[in-house]
């Protein structure tokens, strides 16, 4: 538990702020594979959507582990590993 006078921290930004920063780290990677891949030719739009969706999965199943930590965190009212989370996502 912090024991200094800071304010707790929001477990449910802390949430929020990883979950933005793998959505810019999504669309950045989805844009890169996306324009390689159509240099090699036209992509169909079934092909752009398989891609755009493996990427989505691959971001959320990366991310579901910090989640469920932080949720656990918050359960044991652990702020110092909510906020050293937080701390790998900025």
């Amino acid at each position: 538990m912090n024991q200094n006078t800071e304010p707790p921290v929001d477990v449910e930004e802390a949430i929020a702020r990883i979950d933005s920063r793998g959505a810019k780290v999504q669309r950045e990677q989805l844009e890169q594979t996306l324009s390689q891949l159509q240099q090699d030719g036209e992509l169909t739009a079934d092909q752009r959507l398989a891609v755009e969706e493996l990427s989505e999965r691959l971001v959320d199943r990366l991310l579901a582990v910090p989640r469920a930590s932080l949720q656990d965190a918050a359960k044991s009212a652990d702020d110092e590993r909510i906020e050293t989370a937080i701390s790998l996502f900025e």
